[in-house]
C-alpha cells in the first residue's frame, strides 16, 4: 500500500508551500503537485486553497488532516502487530525524543520503568521537537518525549494527542561569568543589546522561550548571534562566552554551582516547563498500551491543551 500521498498532504499542510513541501519530501514539485491533485480527485473535494500565499487548507483540508494522521497511524501500527505475530517477535516500543532529553532524561527514566515491568524492546528516534511531533502524528513512533510549557497549549489544541507530565524543569537565562561582568543583564537596553544565543525553528524549548518573551509584557533587547537546535551545543557556546541563552536548569545546575556559568537575569526571567510524554488518541500496540497504563498510574497529571 502506498501511503506517500497521505504523508505528502500532511507535509504540505505543515509547510504551506508546494516548493518547500516537495523539497522536504525529496520530490520534484511537478510530481508532488500531481499527487496532491490526484488525492483531491479521489476525494472529490479541494483540500488546498491555492489562491492565497502562503496557501491554506480548505475546510475539507482541515478535516482531512485528522483522517490522514489516523490512517497512517492505524496502518503502520497494525502492520507492526501483524508482522510480530507471523515472526513471533515483540513489537518494539518506539519513542521519538528530543536531543536534550535523549541524553539527560530518557536513559534514567526508562530504566526506572523497566524495573517495574521488565526489559522492553525499544526503538529510539532522536530529532528536534517538530520532527518528534511529526513522527508521532504519522505513526513512526508510539510516544514522544519533549519539553512543554503551558504557553504552548494552543500549538497542540486539536492535535488528537494525550499527554502526561513526567517531571518539572525551568529554562533559565545564563552566560559565562566574564560576559556577565561586561553586559547589562537581560533584558538589555536599546543602546546595549544583549548578545543572544537561540534555538532553531523546530525546537520546543525555543518555542517556549519565544512565547515567553512575546507575552512577558517587558521590552527585551536581544541581538541574535548564534542559532542551533541542540541545547548541548548552545551550552557549549555559552560556556565560551559567546552570549546569553536559556537552558534547562537540570543541565546547567553543576556549572552554576561551580561558577562556570552565571545567571543573566533574575528569577522573573525563568520559564517553567514540563518534561512530558505524548501519545496519539488512536489505539497503540498492546505492549505500548500497557506502558501507557503504567505511566498514567504513576504520573496522573494530564497535560491540558486548552
Amino acid at each position: 500500500m502506498d501511503l506517500r500521498v497521505f504523508e505528502d498532504f500532511l507535509t504540505l499542510a505543515e509547510c504551506g508551500s508546494f516548493s518547500r513541501a516537495a523539497e522536504r519530501r525529496n520530490c520534484v514539485q511537478s510530481a508532488f503537485s500531481r499527487r496532491i491533485q490526484n488525492l483531491e480527485s479521489w476525494l472529490g473535494v479541494l483540500l488546498i486553497d491555492r489562491r492565497v500565499n502562503p496557501l491554506q487548507l480548505t475546510a475539507a483540508g482541515q478535516a482531512f488532516v485528522a483522517v490522514a494522521e489516523d490512517v497512517l497511524r492505524r496502518v503502520k501500527h497494525g502492520r507492526q502487530e501483524i508482522a510480530s505475530l507471523s515472526s513471533n517477535t515483540p513489537v518494539p516500543v518506539a519513542f521519538a525524543v528530543t536531543h536534550t532529553l535523549s541524553v539527560n532524561f530518557f536513559p534514567g527514566w526508562i530504566s526506572r520503568i523497566e524495573q517495574k515491568i521488565g526489559e522492553l524492546p525499544m526503538r529510539l528516534l532522536t530529532v528536534d521537537g517538530r520532527k518528534c511531533r511529526e513522527a508521532l502524528s504519522r505513526g513512526d513512533c508510539h510516544f514522544m518525549l519533549c519539553h512543554f510549557s503551558s504557553a504552548m497549549a494552543g500549538d497542540f489544541h486539536g492535535s488528537r494527542m494525550q499527554g502526561v507530565s513526567l517531571s518539572g524543569d525551568r529554562l533559565i537565562p545564563v552566560c559565562a561569568p566574564a560576559l556577565a561582568d561586561q553586559i547589562t543583564e537581560v533584558p538589555g537596553r536599546p543602546d546595549a543589546p544583549v548578545p543572544y544565543l537561540t534555538y532553531a525553528d523546530g525546537s520546543f524549548m525555543g518555542r517556549a522561550v519565544t512565547l515567553f518573551l512575546q507575552t512577558s509584557g517587558r521590552p527585551v533587547y536581544l541581538q541574535s548571534r548564534f542559532e542551533t537546535s541542540l541545547a548541548e551545543s548552545l551550552k557549549a557556546m555559552i560556556l565560551e562566552g559567546r552570549g546569553v541563552g536559556w537552558l534547562p536548569e537540570s543541565i546547567v545546575r553543576k556549572e552554576l554551582g561551580s561558577g562556570e556559568l552565571a545567571r543573566a537575569g533574575d528569577h522573573k526571567w525563568d520559564i517553567d516547563v514540563q518534561v512530558c510524554i505524548f501519545r496519539p488518541s488512536t489505539r497503540l500496540p498492546a505492549r505500548s498500551e500497557k506502558l501507557w497504563d503504567l505511566i498514567r498510574r504513576d504520573r496522573p497529571t494530564a497535560v491540558d491543551f486548552q
